[in-house]
C-alpha cells in the first residue's frame, strides 16, 4: 500500500473541486518538479496541500503550502486590496504577541499589493526568530477570478522561500469560465 501511494506523489497536484458552469474559476496547483518536491493533500478535500522539499534536492530545508478558496469578488478594486495590505503591519504585531509566549518573534520584511501571472495580489514576507534560528514566510494572496489563492513558502533562506513561491505560481493552471454578458 505504502508502494502505491508513492507512485501517486509525482502526480500530485490540489485543485478546487467546481463544476465549470459560468462564473467558476478552476484552479489546479500542480507540483513542478516531483523528483524534487514530495506533496500531500488534505484528507477532506482538494482545496488544501503541502509540497516538502525532498532531502538534499534544495540547498535548504523548504515547504510550500497551497490553499484555495472562493473568493469575495471576481475584480477587487485596487484601493481596498491596498487598504487591506496596509492592515499587514498591525496584524503581524498582534501576532507577535501570541508568538512571544512561545520564545517566537515575528518581523515584517515586506508587505504590499501586486500582479501576480496577470491577478491582482497582496503578497507579505516575515521572518520569524525562534529557538532554531531565523526562517522566512513569503506569502502570496492571489484574487484569480472567483478563485483566491494562497501560495506560502517556509524556508531558512529568505531567497530560497520567496523563488520557491514564484515557483509554484507559475506552476498554477487556470481556467475560468466568464459570466455571459
Amino acid at each position: 500500500m505504502v508502494a502505491g501511494l508513492a507512485t501517486l506523489l509525482p502526480v500530485f497536484c490540489i485543485q478546487l473541486a467546481a463544476a465549470q458552469t459560468p462564473g467558476t474559476t478552476s484552479v489546479t496547483i500542480r507540483n513542478p518538479d516531483p523528483a524534487k518536491w514530495a506533496g500531500r493533500s488534505n484528507l477532506f478535500g482538494k482545496s488544501t496541500g503541502e509540497f516538502v522539499c525532498r532531502p538534499l534536492a534544495c540547498p535548504d530545508a523548504a515547504k510550500v503550502t497551497a490553499t484555495i478558496s472562493s473568493s469575495p469578488t471576481r475584480s477587487p478594486d485596487p484601493q481596498a486590496l491596498a487598504k487591506l495590505a496596509s492592515q499587514i503591519p498591525a496584524s503581524v504585531e498582534r501576532a507577535n504577541q501570541d508568538a512571544a509566549a512561545a520564545g517566537r518573534k515575528l518581523e515584517r520584511v515586506s508587505s504590499g499589493t501586486t500582479t501576480l501571472r496577470g491577478y491582482p495580489a497582496i503578497v507579505q514576507e516575515l521572518r520569524v526568530v525562534g529557538e532554531k534560528g531565523p526562517a522566512y514566510l513569503s506569502k502570496a494572496t492571489l484574487f484569480v477570478k472567483s478563485a483566491l489563492v494562497s501560495i506560502s513558502s517556509f524556508s531558512p533562506s529568505h531567497d530560497l522561500a520567496r523563488r520557491n513561491r514564484d515557483l509554484f505560481i507559475k506552476a498554477m493552471d487556470v481556467t475560468d469560465t466568464p459570466i455571459p454578458r
